[in-house]
């Protein structure tokens, strides 16, 4: 009886270790879905980084339909509180594709992001947290980010609220005179300026 028990939770094991997501593949789902809330909303840096946690947070956990809107979506929306500001929040919870990122279809996850930006063009460097953050933050029972201060964005490279949303393309998402890196430009710069010695 005991090995059939320990059989039973080795195969319920498996089957969650399948629709898991790899490490790689979070990460790489989480920038780029940043990315574009950073290019939209205007975050600044230290947003950006934290954003970008969060994101990663959320996606490492979805292993099942259920986890979609479940207890980490929560947590997701209640730590981008902390994170941005009121009027970005607003904006944020008003754009299904950041709201509501993920999806399930025909068995697997789909990311609504990709219905309005093309899969290889990036706006922004990776954040620092693309090569070093693993996704500890969600073990936590605290918030990591309850009580920090983030930066203001930079008025030169951020983009504005304007008509039509912060910062929302001007273009059509896909154009060619959409302004925009690939994936492995991105990540090269995100590299670069982690290698910078700080300013004194």
């Amino acid at each position: 009886m005991k090995r059939f028990i320990l059989t039973m939770v080795a195969i319920l094991t498996l089957g969650a270790a399948a629709n898991a997501m790899s490490y790689k593949t979070a990460r790489d789902q989480a920038f780029f879905l940043t990315d574009k809330m950073a290019f939209e909303l205007g975050l600044s840096d230290d947003q950006y980084n934290a954003v970008f946690e969060i994101n990663m947070d959320y996606i490492m956990c979805l292993d099942v339909y259920d986890d979609i809107f479940g207890t980490f979506w929560t947590r997701r929306n209640n730590e981008l509180r902390f994170v941005l500001s009121p009027a970005q929040y607003q904006y944020y919870i008003q754009l299904e594709y950041f709201y509501r990122p993920v999806s399930w279809e025909n068995r697997k996850f789909v990311f609504s992001i990709y219905n309005r930006y093309p899969k290889n063009r990036y706006y922004r460097a990776a954040p620092p947290g693309y090569q070093v953050y693993k996704g500890s933050n969600r073990y936590f029972d605290h918030s990591a980010y309850n009580g920090r201060t983030f930066g203001a964005p930079d008025s030169k490279s951020q983009p504005k609220p304007g008509i039509g949303g912060m910062g929302t393309p001007k273009s059509q998402p896909g154009s060619k005179s959409q302004p925009g890196m690939t994936k492995k430009q991105a990540v090269n710069q995100g590299k670069q300026q982690m290698n910078k010695p700080p300013r004194r």
